[in-house]
């Protein structure tokens, strides 16, 4: 990458922007370059229009259909972020960003009923998958929360998890259940003597390496197929963290300890659960 497509990173991460958009946006800009084979002086509104109708037609790395809508929507912020910053640090005289794209609609939450989450961990294969699911299930954890998740996070003996790089810089306690305890524990010792002295992560493959969010997706997508009774297009790893916050409404926890358990900075985040679970209430009367 070039020397303004790092400062442009640099800004992100300033600016208070999340991991996931300072590691990922730069490389957004980096591929229009790519595409066009121009440098960022000469892009013009045509270039980006192109670049558009590319990105409808590219198929996904990983499941060879073409990208999802919301996934092209990420990209185009990206690059418009990019040449606003260009045009604000005075790197290009006019910003070529000229695309009016709306955001999709998020598609209704589907969630897993605690008996789908049963018939998930019954489908597990190795310790390795069902420490997948607690961490995702049982500790409401985002995927990329799973992916830092360090050895130094995790207190068996006062059965506490820590979050140290939240969303939003957001630090947060989650209290570990007795079956999780045991079942992380045994995780930990199983891996130890594939571990090298130097990994801190808490999650490994065999290499002693991290395991990354891409593995940790395709892991609970090979458990969904394995199912057979539940449709892996229905599902996101997210619907984990959703299905884990209405199952602790319906278990009468409040909603302001929800918010805690999730890292919520707002209660209205917290509030979209409750809608859900009202909504499911209905349609079981």
């Amino acid at each position: 990458m070039d020397d303004i497509i790092n400062d442009f990173r640099r800004e992100l991460l300033n600016l208070g922007y999340s991991k996931t958009v300072v590691d990922n946006y730069p490389k957004y800009a980096q591929k229009l370059l790519e595409y066009t084979k121009e440098i960022a002086l000469k892009i013009t509104d045509q270039h980006i229009k192109n670049y558009y109708e590319y990105l409808k037609t590219k198929p996904s790395r990983i499941t060879k259909k073409t990208i999802s809508e919301s996934h092209i929507y990420s990209q185009l912020l990206a690059i418009k972020l990019y040449f606003d910053y260009l045009e604000r640090t005075k790197n290009i005289k006019r910003n070529p960003y000229t695309l009016r794209i709306k955001q999709t609609s998020k598609k209704e939450r589907i969630i897993f009923t605690q008996e789908e989450i049963q018939i998930l961990y019954k489908n597990t294969q190795n310790l390795e998958e069902k420490t997948i699911l607690h961490l995702c299930y049982g500790c409401g954890l985002r995927r990329n929360e799973v992916e830092l998740l360090n050895l130094k996070d995790v207190n068996f003996e006062q059965k506490l998890l820590f979050i140290r790089k939240g969303k939003g810089k957001k630090r947060r306690v989650i209290p570990l259940t007795e079956a999780i305890v045991k079942d992380l524990e045994t995780y930990f010792t199983d891996t130890e003597i594939i571990r090298k002295e130097t990994q801190e992560s808490f999650l490994i493959n065999i290499q002693s390496n991290p395991i990354r969010g891409n593995t940790i997706y395709k892991t609970f997508k090979k458990i969904l197929q394995r199912t057979q009774s539940l449709n892996p297009e229905n599902y996101c790893l997210h619907s984990l963290r959703h299905s884990i916050a209405t199952h602790l409404l319906e278990n009468e926890m409040s909603i302001e300890m929800v918010r805690d358990f999730l890292g919520h900075s707002q209660l209205v985040t917290t509030q979209i659960y409750t809608r859900i679970n009202f909504l499911k209430t209905k349609l079981q009367q």
